[in-house]
């Protein structure tokens, strides 16, 4: 089962979080045309947005980051394009404070790589959080050894007593393109592991979303893989930053993906294979055959979708298999892949693509 998930516990993807930086910068009211979006989706994933899907990538980024609460997504139909998927008119972002709750800028004597800061609106957060860095840069400056690359939660604890610090501000203002960047702070994300079996010599990684059908499918494959040189467990939305790792994984120039049926379990494998996408990594494709053999099982209960937000996540599936998808999501039905189990996969062949 696709775990409920706290968006307050649960990191934006990285892909989300820099074009969540980028709007926030732009956000000096509080709605953001579309223009303004596209724009700041450009400057944020430059090779994303001239890509052949930008659109899909766009519109599940633009889910991602509504769902953690930065910015909301129009609720009337009217306020959607016509496109597959459709892209919202406008988003609504909550208004900058005032400024007299800003810190004043002509206190403060900015380091170098700050300069931006005299020029930039700060909120009175915010300007407590770059005079952090601020110090931080002051104090190592002359101390190359301080400057030596640590994870991001080490660094954020070195700079703010506080190691979640920087998960947050990584996603808003002071991470705009051309302001703070990780390279700066050199720090950098560290991508929980990926868990791993090698089952032959094939180029296709097969990653599982849940730990039993993926010990299921791993002691199917043994005896033949074909194709499948790795099969990996997803370990639910921590796939979306460890599909990173799969670089290090020799000869893989497929990888595909089976998990649940619902809202989440698809968003999953899309969010990864826009970071996959940049670090050289191949898209992250659907395994049909499994998904095909999932949908023909009766749904159980779960969440319902709104018919824009799933015609948006089913254009991940193969297109014979979008219908049901959405009408299963839209109904208020999911599919636990656990519903494929051992016994059906040894009498169906036909998964095995």
């Amino acid at each position: 089962m696709t775990s409920p998930t706290d968006p307050d516990q649960v990191p934006l993807s990285p892909a989300a979080a820099q074009l969540s930086a980028a709007l926030q910068a732009r956000a000096e009211r509080a709605t953001v045309s579309r223009a303004t979006l596209m724009e700041a989706f450009r400057e944020a994933l430059p090779g994303a947005a001239s890509g052949d899907n930008a659109r899909s990538t766009l519109a599940t980024l633009l889910y991602e980051v509504a769902e953690h609460g930065i910015f909301g997504l129009p609720t009337s139909r009217a306020k959607w394009d016509a496109g597959h998927p459709a892209l919202p008119e406008q988003v609504r972002i909550p208004t900058v404070p005032p400024a007299n709750h800003a810190t004043p800028r002509q206190h403060v004597s900015w380091r170098p790589e700050l300069n931006w800061a005299y020029d930039a609106r700060l909120t009175a957060s915010q300007a407590e959080d770059l005079l952090a860095c601020n110090r931080w840069f002051r104090d190592t400056h002359n101390h190359p050894s301080r400057r030596t690359p640590l994870s991001l939660r080490e660094r954020s604890y070195e700079i703010f007593r506080y190691e979640k610090r920087l998960d947050t501000l990584v996603t808003g203002a002071l991470f705009a393109p051309g302001r703070l960047t990780l390279e700066q702070l050199a720090t950098y994300r560290e991508p929980p592991p990926l868990a791993h079996h090698r089952l032959g010599d094939g180029d296709t990684l097969l990653v599982v979303e849940n730990s039993d059908t993926y010990a299921t499918l791993r002691n199917l494959l043994k005896p033949s893989s074909g194709r499948i040189g790795y099969i990996a467990f997803g370990s639910g939305r921590a796939f979306e930053a460890s599909v990173e790792n799969i670089t290090e994984l020799p000869g893989i120039r497929r990888i595909v993906y089976y998990g649940d049926l619902d809202a989440e379990g698809i968003a999953i494998p899309a969010r990864a294979s826009i970071n996959g996408a940049q670090h050289g990594l191949p898209p992250v494709e659907p395994a049909a055959g499994l998904y095909r053999l999932l949908l023909a099982h009766e749904p159980t209960g779960g969440d319902i979708i709104d018919s824009t937000k799933a015609h948006g996540l089913a254009a991940w599936l193969p297109e014979g298999l979008r219908q049901a998808a959405h009408a299963a999501l839209t109904n208020g039905q999911r599919h636990a892949q656990e519903a494929t189990n051992r016994r059906e996969l040894s009498a169906e062949p036909d998964w095995r693509w």
